[in-house]
């Protein structure tokens, strides 16, 4: 037995490993596009770029662990039953549920190690990042800025400002507008060709502006503009509300601990009893039961993956290792699909609680997994019961083709 679980684990940990690498790869590559994109556009040390993408690991290992399961699992069947090593071992009397046992105590095993990853590493990770963002766009004011998008960093003083474009070397922004007292009072409005963004030491940001012009209104009658022209004027920026919005991001549930997630679903159970508003609150509530769910239900799919990845692995006969590999791949979206209509559930306030919601994947994918080992076993029963009974009957009967003691 020992030997049969040491060879099995080492079939399963190479696919499972080229997977895992795989997986997260492509789930960072759109991530990690954007990021250049957004890093060399505006002149950013690549250094950060990589800091950030290690912030993000845990976000995508926790999600690509069951994967690599399922995957490692088919692959490493696939290829036993392809040889024909499984028939070798059934001929020899080893059943279907001694193959099944390391398997499963593997996926049960990188289960909790996935669990326990996610609690200790994922909140911590969220934190990182929202905190590296901050110090990137405090040391680098671009970082927050777009290109032909109305800024609104100085909504509370009433005004608005944008770019049209920014030099890659001078950092230099090009055609600013800025737009004053835009509630009330007397509008003003100001166009520069240049600008530079700059901070002091106390961490206040300026928007210098270069060869510009203002427009403002001469009196209370609207219709009349005075126009002044200016080599140079600054505005002061504040950028709290940007960095404020990171660092909301990574105190929302998903960025929280499971202990976090109960004392925030507490916290939104008592408000709803004295909300007067309880519809936005009984939604904050949903989604925070729906994270607290869905931090268990993630870990646990290598074990639901693991229930149904065994038997389908050794249904895989010749040149099946493709084969299994896009079964994995099924699965995985299926899996997953299930996932987005929990969510989609919880968001629309249906009938199914979040927990529910969070579990439908793990639920319909064991079940699935656990239907295919009962009949694997019961297959493997009736095949042998036969087996019996072929040798019963070749020993009653005689080397004339008779029974034994049967007379002429």
């Amino acid at each position: 037995m020992k030997i049969l679980t040491k060879y099995t684990l080492k079939e399963f940990f190479p696919p499972f490993l080229l997977a895992l690498l795989c997986f997260t790869s492509i789930l960072l590559f759109d991530e990690i596009f954007r990021l250049t994109k957004h890093f060399v556009k505006k002149g950013i040390s690549p250094y950060y770029l990589i800091e950030l993408l290690i912030y993000l690991l845990p976000v995508v290992i926790v999600l690509t662990i069951p994967m690599a399961t399922l995957v490692g699992i088919l692959l490493a069947l696939g290829r036993l039953s392809t040889d024909n090593e499984v028939t070798a071992m059934k001929a020899h009397g080893i059943g279907f549920h001694q193959i099944l046992l390391p398997l499963i105590l593997t996926a049960a095993f990188l289960s909790i190690f996935d669990f326990v990853f996610m609690d200790y590493s994922l909140p911590r990770g969220n934190a990182a990042y929202s905190a590296r963002k901050r110090d990137i766009s405090m040391r680098n004011p671009a970082f927050v800025l777009e290109e032909g998008v109305v800024m609104r960093e100085l909504e509370r003083e009433q005004k608005l400002w944008m770019y049209e474009s920014m030099d890659p070397v001078t950092k230099r922004l090009h055609n600013v507008r800025v737009w004053d007292s835009i509630w009330g009072g007397k509008p003003r409005f100001i166009h520069a060709k240049e600008a530079t963004i700059g901070f002091e030491e106390d961490g206040q940001a300026w928007l210098a502006l270069f060869d510009g012009t203002t427009y403002e209104t001469a009196s209370d009658d609207l219709q009349e503009f005075r126009v002044t022209a200016f080599d140079r004027q600054r505005v002061a920026l504040d950028f709290t509300e940007a960095l404020e919005r990171n660092e909301y991001k990574a105190q929302r549930p998903k960025g929280m601990s499971i202990a976090g997630l109960k004392s925030y679903i507490e916290k939104k159970q008592t408000e709803a009893v004295d909300a007067k508003e309880k519809s936005f609150v009984i939604t904050q509530l949903r989604d925070a039961q729906a994270e607290y769910h869905k931090r268990f239900s993630i870990p646990f799919a290598c074990l639901a993956f693991g229930l149904i990845g065994v038997p389908l692995g050794l249904i895989v006969k010749r040149s099946g290792k493709m084969v299994g590999f896009g079964i994995g791949l099924g699965l995985i979206l299926v899996y997953y699909l299930l996932l987005q209509f929990g969510q989609g559930s919880v968001k629309r306030n249906s009938v199914i609680s979040p927990g529910l919601a969070m579990w439908i994947p793990n639920i319909v994918i064991g079940a699935l997994g656990v239907g295919f080992s009962l009949h694997a076993m019961l297959e493997e029963r009736l095949r042998a019961k036969f087996y019996r009974q072929e040798i019963v009957t070749s020993e009653q009967l005689g080397a004339d083709g008779k029974r034994v003691g049967e007379s002429n």
